[in-house]
């Protein structure tokens, strides 16, 4: 006679074996087709981003590439004006350095003349031009236009006046005219330089002046004074200061030639001066 418990107990078995099959069937079952597109949307999504991210950080990389490429390729065309700069200043270089060898070259075989030997020779062209000029004089004095185009005519007409003498047979005069200096409204009239064929009758119309003193013409006081050089010139003028104080002293003096100033002291002391600066200094303690 079957067993009622034993068959109870094989029916429970069953259905336990049964529910953990259908379990396991569950577990084991393959996952929907809609789930399965949804995980492939959000994974293409997810490569999309990254590589647009990458795309963007490629772009931006490039482009600080071509801003770097861009700011080397201005420096190395500024240093390439620089260096063609450059090499247009050496080549000047080269050019004076090989036109200072080439001076120099010349000098080592004819040497120049150093400055004292300069100015030796200046001061002999002074002295010849000084003894050419030995037969001329400077009349200053005669107002502007007076000589009318003709200052040869003109002064032999009127220095006999002027001095009071006769000139056997007239003045000699191989030229005559105004100084080649502007003439200038309200300044003094220009001086006449005047060349004499003769030297002993310009040295005779001098002696004249200085015998008479003041000489006049037309109220006009007329002075004369020897014809120098520019150089001579100048040398002479630099004693203007001295000599006026010599004349408000009440002090005879002499300029030799070519600018030495000479005067005595009135007590009896000579004295000789071919610096202005050490005859004004002197001068000024008497």
């Amino acid at each position: 006679m079957p067993n009622p418990r034993k068959n109870e107990n094989a029916s429970q078995h069953q259905q336990s074996a049964r529910a953990t099959a259908s379990s396991k069937a569950a577990y084991a079952s393959p996952v929907s087709p809609a789930r399965e597109d949804a995980d492939e949307s959000i994974s293409t999504a997810k490569i999309h981003e990254l590589l647009q991210k990458l795309s963007d950080e490629q772009a931006k990389h490039f482009a600080d590439i071509r801003k770097d490429v861009t700011e080397t390729r201005r420096a190395v065309e500024a240093m390439e004006g620089k260096l063609a700069d450059m090499l247009t200043r050496i080549n000047s270089a080269e050019v004076r350095l090989d036109m200072l060898e080439e001076a120099e070259k010349q000098r080592s075989v004819a040497p120049p003349a150093s400055a004292l030997e300069v100015e030796k020779l200046n001061a002999k062209l002074t002295e010849y031009e000084d003894r050419d000029r030995r037969v001329n004089l400077r009349i200053y004095g005669f107002p502007e236009r007076v000589e009318d185009k003709d200052a040869v005519s003109f002064l032999k007409a009127t220095l006999p006046e002027v001095l009071h003498a006769e000139f056997q047979g007239g003045l000699d005069l191989e030229r005559a005219h105004r100084s080649f200096l502007p003439a200038k409204p309200g300044a003094p009239p220009r001086p006449f330089i005047v060349r004499f064929l003769r030297f002993q009758q310009k040295e005779r119309v001098r002696q004249l002046a200085r015998e008479i003193g003041d000489v006049r013409w037309q109220n006009n006081k007329i002075s004369f004074y020897q014809d120098f050089s520019k150089a001579t010139q100048e040398r002479r003028h630099s004693f203007l200061e001295c000599k006026r104080l010599l004349h408000s002293a009440k002090i005879p003096f002499g300029i030799g030639y070519p600018a030495v100033l000479s005067f005595t002291t009135p007590g009896g002391v000579k004295h000789r001066f071919e610096d202005h600066k050490k005859a004004l200094i002197c001068i000024k303690n008497l």
